[in-house]
């Protein structure tokens, strides 16, 4: 098979995959288990140490502000915050509609939706991917959601798991209405099996995650692999070194430019373009990437 023969209906549609590269497999193949944690009760301090300069050190997408969170936990990925999220306000829980489907899996499709930030009210608890699933990178008048959501004590959590696998965003989390932000290394550094992050929080936050880290029960296999990770890999991985063939495959299956690296924009909706662009990248058919990758329960999911 050859680039050439890959179809414009092979675009992922129904659920666009983050990219992934064999490299990643190898590279966790390679690693050296001299090197494991020698006191795995000691090693979440490193490994918050260590994400926390590799978000801080990015240059197409940036988080400012982040010195403002007093709290620093290790999370099983964006996931993790978003169930203790949902486990402790349950029906408060409100997000765009059009935001990660995860919220709307937990509720059985009754989360709270909405479509304009007016539409927030107090007693809700705003969830927000940023940059965002939804636009690839930023809402309109995201500062005066903030300032809506301060006025009427509504507090925010950012979800920023596609941080690393962004461009042209720049954000400042130290908005009083922001009570937390969590970054994962799943879509940036290919670890979507591992699950593996950072939630900073302004306060103390009693919960599973908290208790977690109080009592050194965090995931030492995950945390020491995101650290090899990041050392191997660094920041910005995927702007730094396909930017070029994302926007040859762009401009061959006519889609205008996102500002994530795994779709592209096609009549207003988002394409997946992880299989052209991985076969660019290293010749490899993923059909993952297409909607013949879906599983069972994909496919009979309702949209």
């Amino acid at each position: 098979m050859e680039y050439k023969d890959i179809k414009f209906d092979m675009l992922g549609t129904r659920r666009q995959r983050p990219m992934y590269l064999s490299k990643f497999t190898k590279f966790r193949e390679n690693l050296d288990m001299k090197n494991y944690p020698k006191n795995p009760h000691e090693y979440t301090k490193l490994f918050l140490d260590t994400i926390d300069v590799w978000i801080n050190s990015h240059k197409y997408v940036q988080y400012t502000g982040l010195n403002t969170f007093k709290f620093r936990d290790a999370i099983l990925g964006t996931t993790h915050q978003l169930d203790e999220l949902h486990q402790t306000y349950k029906s408060k829980i409100t997000v765009f509609k059009g935001e990660y489907k995860y919220h709307r899996r937990l509720t059985d499709f009754t989360v709270n939706e909405i479509t304009h930030y007016s539409q927030l009210k107090a007693g809700d608890v705003f969830v927000v991917s940023y940059p965002s699933c939804i636009t690839t990178g930023y809402h309109n008048d995201f500062d005066k959601l903030c300032n809506h959501c301060f006025d009427n004590n509504i507090p925010i959590h950012i979800d920023g798991a596609w941080f690393g696998q962004c461009r042209n965003f720049e954000f400042d989390v130290s908005h009083p209405a922001i009570q937390s932000v969590s970054v994962s290394l799943s879509k940036a550094l290919g670890m979507g099996s591992q699950r593996i992050g950072i939630r900073y929080t302004k306060e103390k936050h009693l919960g599973p995650i908290s208790i977690m880290n109080d009592f050194a029960y965090a995931n030492v296999s995950d945390m020491w692999l995101g650290v090899e990770a990041i050392n191997h890999f660094g920041t910005d991985y995927w702007w730094k070194n396909y930017s070029d063939l994302y926007t040859k495959v762009c401009k061959d299956f006519n889609l205008q430019e996102s500002n994530s690296i795994h779709v592209g924009w096609y009549q207003g909706d988002q394409f997946g373009i992880r299989t052209p662009l991985r076969f660019l990248i290293e010749g490899v058919f993923d059909e993952r990437g297409t909607n013949k990758g879906l599983n069972k329960i994909e496919r009979e999911e309702r949209i």
